[in-house]
């Protein structure tokens, strides 16, 4: 490749740190916001579904990605460039918006904002497939997903604390500059010429999606790490309303979260090297549902803010285990011809399991105890193992392969 490693990582990272970003900011610092304003769980859990509905929408941007060309400005860069600027336009718009009593006007303003920011994970994926090579590829998702969740934080804590001190519209004016950070470094970016023979991606994606492979991995991606997204509704309520924590102590809880579920990520792609997708999720799966199983014997010492802080920091190494050997797992089983529809599916997949989560999770918090809710997380996320068995990662492309591939030497 033309431009050193170390450039490409950067790019990449940058630009997943350019989603994590508001992502942090509306998901930690306006749902505190809301929180302490009076929305209910359910209330929350409606908002975040409208927040996470347009990232199931990449099935659909994904082939139109493949195809998109834009002349001498590339493929993939100007249109990078013009989510940035929709996130960016979107977001200046939520700034002069009520979420309280102007909540259809916010909703809205938050799909477009999300769709803006799902179409820009699109086009850096298929940039990604584009510039890095095979065995670059386990790193550069590890940077990923860790720069991801330092977006979430820096948007999360960091702008509750600007928020805290500035007020809602130098938030939201932070918000806009750090997601516009790495504009700078895609329009840069030296783009490999546009292939001159073109695969009919519809064909072959429908020879791809129809083998029993796809459609279990469709299935894993409906399942697993229901967790996070199953609890989310109820925690903060739990923890700011009925537990009586500050809104400062639960933000630092979400923020811990967010640290060492960056750590678990590189941890993830590590043990997916060494041990493979498949039993790294396995491990990860399994210690997480113990870890919401213990939690439920410990609710005598819910009120104790230490015990708190070990949940966190437990189930939030297990989250990003999971998260980056999910990943690693979805793209070892993609076809590159057609990388970004395939790929994309899967991402959709995951983004509609964890809207439905969030939805059903928020309703079923306002009928089931808090101690019920966590021990249904915990079978919840032993499910998607029975499925695993099945799932053997092969090499790019490889059809025929029956044993499981090297990560190092697979598209992650």
């Amino acid at each position: 490749m033309s431009s050193p490693f170390r450039s490409r990582m950067l790019l990449f990272g940058g630009l997943y740190f350019a989603q994590g970003v508001p992502w942090g900011f509306v998901s930690v610092a306006l749902a505190l916001r809301l929180t302490s304003l009076g929305f209910s769980p359910a209330a929350l859990g409606d908002l975040m579904f409208v927040a996470l509905l347009p990232w199931t929408a990449k099935p659909i941007l994904g082939p139109l990605v493949d195809h998109a060309s834009f002349g001498r400005l590339g493929r993939r860069r100007p249109l990078i460039l013009a989510t940035e600027v929709g996130m960016t336009l979107s977001l200046l718009a939520m700034s002069f918006v009520d979420p309280l009593n102007q909540r259809w006007s916010f909703s809205a303003l938050l799909f477009l904002h999300n769709l803006f920011a799902s179409t820009q994970d699109v086009g850096t994926d298929a940039l990604a497939i584009d510039l890095l090579a095979p065995d670059e590829r386990g790193r550069a998702n590890g940077i990923m997903a860790a720069a991801k969740f330092a977006g979430v934080v820096l948007g999360g804590q960091g702008l509750l604390w600007v928020a805290s001190h500035g007020g809602w519209p130098v938030a939201y004016g932070c918000t806009i500059a750090l997601l516009l950070l790495p504009a700078a470094l895609v329009i840069r970016v030296q783009e490999p010429p546009l292939p001159v023979r073109q695969t009919h991606l519809i064909g072959l994606a429908v020879r791809v999606f129809s083998t029993r492979l796809a459609l279990l991995a469709a299935g894993f991606a409906l399942l697993v790490n229901l967790t996070d997204a199953f609890l989310f509704p109820l925690t903060y309520p739990l923890f700011r309303n009925r537990l009586g924590f500050s809104e400062q102590e639960v933000a630092t809880l979400a923020t811990l979260g967010n640290v060492v579920g960056a750590l678990g990520a590189l941890a993830g792609g590590a043990l997916a090297d060494r041990l493979g997708c498949r039993r790294t999720l396995v491990m990860a799966s399994l210690g997480s549902a113990g870890i919401s199983l213990a939690f439920v014997t410990c609710k005598s010492l819910w009120g104790h803010y230490p015990v708190l802080l070990a949940y966190t920091i437990l189930s939030g190494v297990t989250t990003g285990v999971i998260y980056a050997a999910t990943l690693a797992l979805f793209m070892n089983l993609t076809d590159p011809r057609i990388g970004a529809t395939q790929f994309q599916l899967y991402m959709a997949l995951l983004n509609l399991k964890d809207a439905g989560a969030q939805k059903v999770g928020g309703r079923l918090a306002e009928s089931f105890s808090p101690s019920g809710m966590f021990g249904l997380a915990a079978l919840l996320e032993i499910l998607p193992l029975v499925l695993l068995r099945w799932l053997g990662q092969r090499k790019a492309g490889d059809t025929t392969a029956t044993e499981p591939a090297p990560i190092s030497n697979t598209p992650v």
